[in-house]
């Protein structure tokens, strides 16, 4: 009994002691978690990227380790893209550093930020969070507001989300308008909301601005319902008509999905003048292109439903879960719209477009004869498997010698094995792959960006320093994020800065798995220039030779080689590997619409060697096709653009690894 006793109380004070212990811990953490205090904010950028400067004060111990930045921004959350930044902090000390997001590689800017600090053994040690900052310097859409009742129409920014136009989300910034204000502001926007005003008031000059603004771009939504009298009124232009109906009449399906159409105010219009067509968009609306531009007449005043309240909405048909909200409606409204227009914004820094014309032929770089195929080993497996088994029993019995069947088979599987070993031998890989095309504008700012595949034969993570004068890097667009469902503490693309240099690397999950980054460098000095006579000749004024070069004009995609550094030719006079005439090609184009030169490119030239028995240059096909995506945003119908393909390019990478490097010039000039 005694001694149950005593073994009793030696339990009871070791618990103790670890409850104790645990305690300390989590007090030490606490305490540690405390002792930094952690500081974000947007600076402005001449570069294309979001530039995030983070402030650390030190109020404990000398401390060592990483401040990580997550960045919840659409795709690039889903993969668990982070920027690790490796710092020194002595006790009292503040350190204040920038960390860079290319632009091109986010998907929304509404997201959340957060900055950790972890240990030396990557521990997290503090964090703090910063809801929707990258919006502090995002380029949002202006949206004006004509409106008596402007208060209820707060709602239309959406409490910060962001709607997709042309080439990537945006948020809303409203701009409320008076009379007066309204001629030499209408540039400015992107949206112009006319709701509850009387439009009689406007001045013959302030509707014929909106009627013209309308056709250069803009984007025109008129509410109507209880107060269609007023605000059409004095927008005779439009051509609508309108009577006032019940809820019973209407047939605007979507409504019907998303809000209790009972609660708000109708009108059935009529497009008199036949300008939509007849149509609607979606069910929400009357709403049509109107030159570069788009209208959307409302059947219900946007006031109104911004007075509802969140029980008027309903639970979607798809999931019971899910229920609508006002920011929800508000943004499927506004996308409706803006896909009617030619967006003045769709020729933006992060064109549409471009991005979705490298992320195709991206994959295409690395598939030449120096990429790895394991056809032939493959073959060779599956031979063995087959000659092990029934053949060589076949064998083995027509030569009446089955009884040396237990002997021949391990003579076999390692004759088989050394066969495997010495046919792979050329697919070892002893260090990381990389392929990179650097792009850069003979005529612009001295600035080039640098698009990098990579990959590892092995699954553990990988990290590669890049050469100096890079500025920054980030994963390179939505198309190559990979699903990690870790949160902020899981991460499959890294990019991480030491000192002045910057190191990107992925956590991958197979071997041989792909990951895509950009980089841009800093300005440097020009290097001569492609010139152009304006008729025939071309004559290349850079110390580099051109393997390849492209030129698009007069809606034609010429390809041509081999243009020495310094000689000239005339486009007549040399033989041309591709002739291209948009106007005569199934993948005719036009500045706005979605099939451009480098699609006619990946397509046709790309595309046919990519198939064919002999794939010939095919990573410098791909390279040459790089250059001409990301040129291709800058180039008007009345302008030239001509693309020079470097091999053996300067390298991106400063690291140890295998690096196939193209550089692509490029120039615009007018006809």
């Amino acid at each position: 009994m005694k001694k149950k006793s005593l073994l009793l109380g030696m339990i009871v004070f070791l618990c103790s002691i670890l409850l104790s212990a645990v305690g300390i811990t989590v007090q030490a953490e606490e305490d540690e978690e405390g002792a930094f205090a952690i500081e974000a904010q947007m600076l402005p950028s001449d570069e294309p990227v979001y530039q995030i400067q983070v402030t650390v004060e030190n109020l404990g111990e000398d401390w060592e380790g990483i401040v990580r930045l997550w960045v919840d921004i659409g795709y690039v959350a889903s993969s668990g893209c982070v920027y690790d930044t490796m710092i020194s902090l002595p006790q009292g000390s503040t350190k204040q550093f920038a960390v860079k997001l290319p632009k091109d590689g986010i998907d929304r800017t509404d997201g959340m930020v957060v900055v950790t600090l972890l240990d030396q053994k990557s521990k997290t040690i503090a964090k703090k969070d910063f809801p929707k900052i990258l919006q502090n310097s995002a380029d949002a859409l202006p949206m004006g507001i004509l409106s008596d009742e402007y208060a209820s129409l707060t709602y239309l920014d959406m409490g910060g989300n962001e709607i997709y136009h042309w080439d990537r989300n945006r948020p809303v910034k409203l701009v409320q308008l008076r009379q007066g204000d309204l001629t030499g502001t209408l540039d400015t926007l992107a949206f112009l909301v006319i709701d509850s005003y009387d439009t009689k008031a406007l001045t013959d000059e302030e509707r014929a601005g909106i009627e013209r603004w309308v056709d250069n771009g803009g984007v025109l939504i008129v509410g109507t319902g209880k107060n269609a009298e007023k605000t059409l009124g004095g927008l005779d232009f439009l051509g609508i008509e309108y009577k006032e109906t019940d809820e019973t009449n209407t047939e605007f399906y979507e409504w019907d999905s998303y809000v209790d159409k009972s609660k708000l105010s109708w009108v059935e219009l009529e497009d008199a003048a036949d300008v939509f067509s007849g149509r609607y968009s979606r069910g929400f609306a009357l709403t049509g292109s109107w030159g570069d531009g788009a209208v959307s007449i409302l059947p219900c005043a946007l006031t109104e439903l911004g007075k509802l309240g969140t029980d008027a909405y309903k639970v979607s048909e798809y999931d019971e879960e899910e229920k609508f909200t006002q920011e929800y409606l508000v943004e499927e409204i506004l996308s409706d719209a803006g896909n009617y227009a030619e967006s003045r914004y769709q020729s933006g820094n992060q064109n549409y477009e471009t991005d979705y014309n490298l992320q195709r032929i991206f994959p295409s770089l690395g598939k030449g004869s120096n990429r790895l195929r394991f056809g032939g080993l493959k073959i060779l497996i599956i031979l063995y498997v087959v000659f092990v088994g029934p053949i060589l029993y076949l064998i083995l019995r027509a030569l009446k010698k089955r009884d040396f069947y237990w002997i021949a088979v391990p003579v076999a599987t390692l004759v088989g094995i050394l066969l495997v070993y010495w046919a792979g031998r050329g697919f070892e890989v002893a260090s990381t792959n990389v392929y990179s095309v650097t792009v850069k504008n003979l005529e612009g700012d001295g600035k080039s960006t640098t698009y990098l595949r990579c990959y590892d034969a092995g699954h553990k993570e990988w990290d590669l320093q890049l050469a100096e004068g890079y500025t920054y890097a980030g994963p390179m667009m939505n198309r190559y994020y990979y699903d990690y469902d870790d949160g902020e503490d899981g991460y499959y693309h890294r990019i991480q800065k030491e000192g002045d240099r910057l190191s990107v690397g992925m956590n991958p999950t197979v071997g041989f798995e792909d990951a895509y980054f950009m980089a841009g460098s800093k300005k440097e000095a020009q290097s001569g220039s492609i010139s152009w006579d304006g008729v025939k000749t071309v004559t290349n004024e850079t110390p580099w030779d051109f393997s390849y070069l492209a030129v698009i004009i007069n809606d034609d995609l010429l390809i041509y080689k081999d243009l020495p550094a310094g000689q000239s030719f005339v486009l007549d006079e040399k033989k041309c590997e591709y002739n291209e005439s948009v106007a005569s090609s199934s993948y005719s184009y036009s500045r706005y619409s979605s099939y451009t030169p480098a699609e006619n490119y990946f397509y046709g030239y790309l595309r046919d060697s990519l198939r064919a028995d002999e794939k010939v240059d095919i990573d410098s096909k791909a390279a040459l096709g790089m250059g001409i995506s990301r040129a291709w945003f800058e180039m008007d119908s009345d302008k030239v653009l001509i693309v020079g393909l470097v091999e053996d390019w300067d390298k991106t990478v400063d690291d140890n690894c295998s690096e196939v490097s193209y550089g692509c010039l490029y120039t615009v000039m007018e006809e």
